[in-house]
């Protein structure tokens, strides 16, 4: 890995507008399984419960939607960065990152310090809840107050709409501006990191695939094989806590700066 991480570290280091993409493997460390892993929430779970077309024409998809989320597959609220995600911010605060592109739906990049501003979170998140009618929104926490209060299927209190979590499910456009964010990073970009994600998810991908097509290179740091290996300038194989912190010291010829 050593060998591997200087690569890395020398490929980034002729960029100035760094992109880094992000999918589940930068958190599982944190304690959130891959949701497509052997242990992840779709072994345990009907997937179809996630189809906003159920989700919409049936209560009782809603209710168990909503008691995945009271189970803690779903809650994030107790869940804590890991080095990865501080490394991160520390590439951002050289000046160097152009944006961060996630799949993640947890916002561990915030609570690790990167800004709302630097991030497009193209599959939503869990910090919020949306009135599906009239848009209003609500923290997740005061709607799972309410159904822990016994309110098991959640409505609107402004004008009886279904609520549901800001995240994106089966069936669903990708949020607008995060998309608008994420074209205008990708197009910014001359170098891409590919952390934790194995690049098999489409539309998200295309954001990488664009500025590698025009040349930047591609530095994947990933535990396993992604579906893209052959684009990369250079692979660095290990979870996420490791290897990325060890890159971007690399990198910056500093330690990280985390709790």
């Amino acid at each position: 890995m050593h060998e591997s991480v200087q690569r890395a570290a020398a490929i980034l280091g002729r960029a100035e507008h760094i992109l880094v993409f992000t999918g589940a493997g930068i958190s599982v460390e944190s304690g959130i399984p891959d949701f497509r892993g052997p242990d992840g929430l779709w072994s345990r779970v009907d997937p179809s419960l996630f189809e906003i077309g159920r989700y919409l024409s049936d209560v009782e998809a809603r209710r168990e939607v909503w008691r995945i989320h009271l189970a803690g597959d779903l809650n994030i609220s107790d869940l804590h960065p890991n080095p990865a995600h501080y490394a991160a911010v520390d590439l951002w605060k050289s000046g160097r990152m152009v944006g961060c592109i996630t799949q993640n739906i947890d916002g561990l990049h915030q609570k690790a310090g990167l800004p709302e501003t630097e991030i497009a979170e193209l599959h939503g998140n869990l910090r919020h809840v949306r009135c599906v009618s009239c848009a209003t929104v609500w923290s997740a926490e005061e709607i799972l107050d309410r159904i822990v209060g016994g309110d098991d299927d959640p409505h609107c209190l402004h004008c009886g709409g279904i609520l549901k979590s800001t995240t994106v499910l089966f069936g669903e456009l990708l949020p607008g501006a995060a998309v608008a964010r994420a074209q205008q990073m990708s197009q910014e970009a001359d170098a891409v990191l590919s952390i934790g994600s194995t690049l098999s998810v489409y539309p998200a991908v295309d954001f990488v695939l664009e500025p590698v097509f025009r040349g930047a290179p591609l530095v994947i740091a990933n535990l396993g094989p992604t579906d893209r290996d052959e684009l990369a300038a250079v692979r660095v194989d290990g979870p996420a806590g490791s290897t990325v912190p060890a890159i971007i010291e690399k990198l910056l010829g500093a330690p990280s700066e985390r709790p």
